[in-house]
């Protein structure tokens, strides 16, 4: 079966693994200028997402994907870490005739909004109940909102289809190869999380941070289990 023949639309889920090259020049810099071990920018993802696919080719998709490089680092002052989430939503645009019948290949356009955050705890805690009434803090929790740009273009592969005929209903299973670009447009100040204070409105910004800018190259296959509907004439 054809899938960049037919005219059909289709849903799907898919789950994602691949390769993520995410430096965060800035903060890496800084960290390492202030005697800090600095994060690995290559790193393994795993991820999840889902696409909708109408009968014009014209469809709409949102993904996420966690890295699996060593986030917890410590040193004689503090333990730390960093943890960055986004989540990308945008349009894809499928053509209805491809290259050959086995790929299908397309691009993908979205808006990738979430936050980085530098978490970190002191080593020489402050463990007296009276010292910490008197603003003893043991903890620093920053944080940057991100909003950027995702490209990427895809190749397809359906592996397997079965359609009811009765329904002209399916289900079918495709494996992807995704390549993209993540190019962050914007990065707020840095605030420290104080969330736990109902008198306190917004988080505190901090003065003098680098910016956490989490534009990156990535590579990833995606593996989807969906169902499609052929045309009705």
């Amino acid at each position: 079966m054809a899938m960049g023949q037919d005219k059909l639309y289709f849903t799907d889920f898919y789950l994602s693994a691949g390769y993520r090259n995410q430096p965060y020049t800035d903060l890496a810099n800084y960290l390492d200028n202030a005697g800090y071990e600095t994060f690995n920018a290559q790193s393994g993802t795993l991820g999840a997402g889902f696409s909708y696919v109408a009968l014009s080719g014209l469809g709409f998709f949102a993904e996420s994907e966690f890295t699996l490089n060593k986030k917890r680092f410590e040193n004689e002052f503090v333990n730390y870490r960093y943890r960055p989430f986004h989540i990308t939503a945008g349009l894809q645009y499928h053509w209805k005739n491809t290259i050959t019948d086995e790929w299908r290949i397309y691009p993908k356009l979205g808006l990738y909004y979430g936050t980085t955050s530098l978490d970190l705890i002191t080593k020489d805690l402050v463990t007296d109940f009276n010292e910490n009434l008197m603003g003893g803090m043991n903890t620093s929790f920053l944080y940057q909102r991100n909003l950027g740009l995702n490209i990427s273009l895809n190749a397809d592969r359906l592996l397997g289809a079965f359609l009811k005929p009765t329904t002209q209903v399916g289900v079918y299973s495709r494996m992807g190869l995704q390549v993209g670009y993540m190019l962050n447009l914007y990065s707020s100040v840095t605030q420290l999380r104080r969330n736990f204070s109902p008198d306190i409105r917004k988080d505190l910004i901090i003065s003098n941070a680098p910016e956490f800018d989490p534009s990156a190259f990535y590579v990833k296959l995606n593996f989807a289990i969906g169902k499609f509907e052929k045309e009705k004439n």
